[in-house]
């Protein structure tokens, strides 16, 4: 029987792992599925054909607020067709303050509820808005951190 040495089982190991958090770093495959402000599961993986903009927010970011026209406009003009956006709302507590919200911005895209947190299946939230531009294929494309504008989305999912 060959005797595995130990410097290339650290090795082997070291190139699992790194295989590994690559892997998962780039969220292949990894559905994100969060109830609607109506207790509706929602699943990105039940848009795949279309790009999905998933946006992390909140009611009481100043910048999130300002972006909602922008992915209202992105939304309403893309959703027949190629693309989609999903707000994530990480205020658990209040829902209703949260639809409320909502309807006096009237949002136009589905808003899911998740938890506070700091991470979701796509990457780390360091920062709200936080956009993860998932493709029609079903994996992570780009993560923006900031607000993003009707422009910036179009121009990446155009190719440009």
């Amino acid at each position: 029987m060959p005797q595995i040495h130990l410097k290339s089982g650290y090795r082997f190991l070291i190139i699992c792992t790194i295989l590994l958090l690559t892997s998962l770093s780039r969220a292949d495959g990894i559905d994100l599925v969060l109830p609607d402000l109506h207790g509706k599961q929602i699943k990105v993986s039940d848009y795949r054909g279309k790009w999905v903009i998933v946006n992390y927010w909140a009611t009481w970011c100043p910048p999130c607020a300002a972006e909602i026209p922008e992915l209202n406009r992105f939304h309403k003009k893309h959703q027949a067709k190629d693309a989609v956006v999903l707000g994530v709302n990480i205020e658990k507590d209040d829902i209703d303050y949260v639809r409320e919200f909502s309807a006096d911005f009237k949002i136009a895209y589905p808003v899911l509820q998740a938890d506070n947190l700091v991470s979701s299946p796509y990457g780390r939230i360091s920062a709200l808005p936080t956009t993860f531009i998932i493709s029609k294929e079903g994996k992570l494309f780009r993560k923006i951190v900031g607000s993003v504008t009707l422009q910036r989305l179009e121009k990446i999912i155009s190719g440009r």
